[in-house]
């Protein structure tokens, strides 16, 4: 059986459950649309300074790793 999904501009007091669906084990999500336009915001400029350098020295596992 194929899930429902159903977009409701206008939500009633009561949402009706198609008849194949009573008496059974079901799982209902209610999302609102509205917010989610809201909460996700513009692209911003990350906030974290970078670094204005020509080369990155990273050290071999060795190195990292030896004993002084």
């Amino acid at each position: 059986m194929q899930s429902i999904r159903r977009i409701l501009e206008d939500a009633p007091d009561a949402i009706p459950v198609p008849e194949e669906l009573r008496h059974r084990r079901v799982e209902y999500i209610l999302w609102p649309l509205d917010e989610m336009a809201q909460a996700v915001p513009a692209r911003e400029r990350p906030k974290f300074n970078i670094a204005d350098v020509d080369v990155i020295d990273i050290p071999s596992r060795e190195e990292r790793n030896a004993r002084r």
